[in-house]
């Protein structure tokens, strides 16, 4: 098993993870970023990103049905092509997507590890079966998922 002694460990390769990547390096070369799946952001990739462009389509639609109130008069049907918007949604998404990974490109090999961190202890992570790193500072910067609390369950 590898191992490696950093002042700051990063986990999760999404915009805060990069973020605290980025503001750790301001202050020590010694940082390694960890990262179990693909770098970038769900943001960007399948979440809010695409969710947003969806609606600004929609958005769209209403305001043009909306448009006769101010005295403006669309001719025509208005037609939705979701080939289109789904096309359009996927381009803006890869172009999002395409930016964070630029960044991601410009983080020097050697700062990155790929595998899944579970701790050993306050300052040691292991990563998958391959790496242990020993950390002044451990950063957990993985996302979340929405959870409905079950107050009194176990």
């Amino acid at each position: 098993m590898n191992n490696i002694t950093v002042d700051v460990a990063v986990i999760g390769g999404g915009t805060a993870g990069l973020g605290a990547y980025r503001a750790a390096k301001a202050h020590t070369d010694s940082v390694v970023l960890i990262e179990g799946g693909p770098y970038g952001t769900t943001c960007a990739r399948v979440g809010c990103m695409p969710s947003k462009l969806l609606i600004a389509a929609a958005e769209s639609v209403h305001q043009i049905e909306k448009a006769p109130q101010f005295g403006v008069h669309p001719t025509g049907d208005i037609r939705i092509d979701g080939k289109q918007v789904m096309g359009r949604v996927k381009s803006e998404r890869d172009r999002f997507v395409g930016f964070v990974l630029e960044g991601v490109d410009e983080i020097p090999a050697e700062d990155k590890l790929s595998g899944y961190a579970h701790f050993v202890d306050n300052n040691t992570l292991q990563i998958d079966d391959h790496t242990l790193v020993t950390a002044e500072r451990i950063v957990i910067a993985t996302g979340s998922r929405p959870a409905i609390p079950l107050f009194g369950m176990s």
